[in-house]
């Protein structure tokens, strides 16, 4: 008998064709061994100035709505990230951007995302894109994920600390 905080499978499956069908992914792995909660998009690292040396996406999505978004970079043994999720929890609204470069509870904000999980991927996925044209303006002088302050500039859009 499913519950309501199962893995959404069916609608995993469908994000991870919208994510095999874009160039920026090189492979979409379906609940892999340690993750098998999740799906993982490894993205082509050609889209990165060469100081990133790995990005990919984990996606879950539940049957009750409720999901997690996590980027991940790689950058010479440093490791920048950010989170979009949607569950009930104690340090933020249900709808909660964890921010970069080390995304946990007590630098989370408030926010407000899409209906649909697609349309989370697709608010995710600007991101992203977003991330990587800023990563090229800076490339002779990149900001390594150690050295990296949040100051706002990725999810204006649907963060509600604006």
């Amino acid at each position: 008998m499913e519950r309501a905080d199962d893995l959404n499978e069916e609608r995993l499956r469908i994000l991870s064709r919208h994510l095999a069908d874009l160039s920026l992914v090189e492979t979409v792995r379906y609940f892999p061994a340690g993750k098998e909660d999740r799906v993982v998009a490894t993205l082509e690292i050609s889209y990165y100035p060469d100081v990133v040396d790995l990005a990919r996406l984990e996606v879950r999505v539940r049957l009750n709505g409720d999901f997690n978004f996590q980027y991940f970079e790689g950058w010479s043994g440093e490791q920048w990230s950010c989170r979009w999720d949607r569950h009930p929890n104690s340090h933020n609204t249900r709808d909660h951007f964890h921010v970069p470069p080390d995304p946990h509870e007590e630098a989370a904000v408030d926010a407000s995302y899409p209906s649909t999980p697609t349309d989370v991927l697709r608010l995710v996925l600007e991101t992203i894109e977003h991330r990587i044209n800023d990563l090229w303006t800076s490339t002779t002088d990149p900001t390594f994920p150690s050295e990296y302050e949040f100051t706002g500039e990725f999810g204006a859009s649907y963060r509600d600390d604006d």
